[in-house]
């Protein structure tokens, strides 16, 4: 029969059997990560839940995960986009992975650059994001390098008259993209370049038509947020120049857009950081799951919503409970792996990746 504990004995294992149990609590206690969700850039038109959708997603399939979800709305106006993360923080918010535009994202810079804060953002693509030393990281690469790969991807083509219709809804992306763009562009010489710009959100073909006549041997659409137009005006200039090739960015990779894009869709080619669903069982798996659960297909920027939630829960698993902390483990590595591929952040957390350049007809269902 094992003899009974002394009493000193006894008060040091309540007090270490306590101490572990308050350890354990706290260790396990959830961490509130707001996820953006942007509001419509046109009156009257729906909300899309694509990125909340994904984060349920992703806690149902992780039910050890510390993530306690908060849903952040992005006004489609830029100026209130710095003052709805500083409201979040007030209420103790500290992780965030936002949704914003680079238009709404550059203005915000300030509230993550003390270190009471850490975001990883999924969208926005601005250069004046990188090389940052702050608490602002990206699983998206900057414009630069995605300027660049689509002008690659043009410039492997025979050439001519190309019209880029330039979106002044987002200025903030298009202008410098367009830049970059045009640099990359003119190094080949095989194409000539003719800007016209409009805003994207408000096309109306009845009164915009002459924006896409004229003698064009191809169209690169500088735009972005996933806007259903884009279709819309894709559809538009294949009328008129069938055998054109149509090049979008990869913020318009969505199915409203190629639904909206009809016929357009067999000469759309679309320039991508992620595979095509039908390049890559993982992605076609991610986007399958979704469908089975929500009932519709979300646009790709869901693919770097899930990625920012896997890293966040990789740093808090680790230990890591504060921005300083996460944003050291996220750097300190300098490739994080997730379900739906490698993450390589630089010293600024900025990322390098590989584009992909696909007929927009690869990313519909298998």
């Amino acid at each position: 029969m094992p003899r009974p504990l002394q009493p000193r004995l006894l008060f040091t294992a309540l007090v270490l059997a306590g101490a572990g149990g308050w350890w354990w609590a706290t260790w396990r206690r959830p961490i509130v990560v707001a996820v953006g969700m942007a509001l419509p850039l046109v009156a009257g038109a729906a909300t899309d839940p694509s990125d909340r959708n994904t984060a349920i997603q992703y806690l149902a399939e992780q039910p050890d995960s510390r993530i306690a979800l908060l849903t952040m709305h992005n006004h489609p106006d830029p100026t209130r986009a710095p003052g709805t993360i500083a409201a979040l923080k007030r209420r103790g918010v500290r992780f965030f992975v936002t949704t914003q535009s680079s238009s709404q994202a550059v203005p915000s810079l300030g509230q993550f650059s003390g270190g009471d804060a850490l975001a990883i953002n999924v969208s926005a693509v601005s250069n004046k994001l990188s090389g940052r030393d702050d608490f602002l990281l990206r699983v998206v690469p900057d414009l630069v390098q995605e300027q660049q790969a689509i002008a690659r991807d043009l410039n492997r083509r025979p050439g001519g008259r190309l019209l880029v219709l330039q979106d002044t809804g987002n200025l903030a992306y298009t202008e410098p993209a367009w830049a970059v763009f045009n640099a990359a562009i003119n190094r080949a010489g095989r194409w000539q370049l003719v800007r016209r710009q409009l805003d994207v959100a408000s096309f109306d073909p009845s009164r915009d038509q002459p924006l896409v006549e004229g003698p064009f041997d191809g169209l690169y659409v500088l735009a972005g947020s996933f806007l259903p137009t884009i279709g819309n005006l894709s559809q538009l200039f294949h009328q008129l120049h069938p055998r054109a090739p149509i090049v979008l960015t990869p913020w318009a990779r969505s199915p409203q857009i190629t639904q909206n894009a009809g016929k357009a869709n067999a000469r759309i080619t679309v320039v991508s950081p992620y595979p095509a669903r039908r390049h890559s069982d993982v992605i076609d798996r991610h986007f399958q799951r979704f469908e089975r659960r929500f009932g519709y297909t979300p646009y790709a920027m869901t693919i770097g919503t899930r990625q920012a939630l896997e890293l966040l829960d990789q740093a808090f698993a680790s230990g890591a409970t504060t921005p300083a902390q996460v944003k050291r483990y996220l750097l300190e590595k300098p490739v994080h792996q997730t379900s739906l591929g490698p993450v390589r952040f630089d010293r600024h957390g900025d990322v390098q990746a590989d584009f992909e350049a696909f007929a927009a007809t690869a990313d519909q269902r298998r």
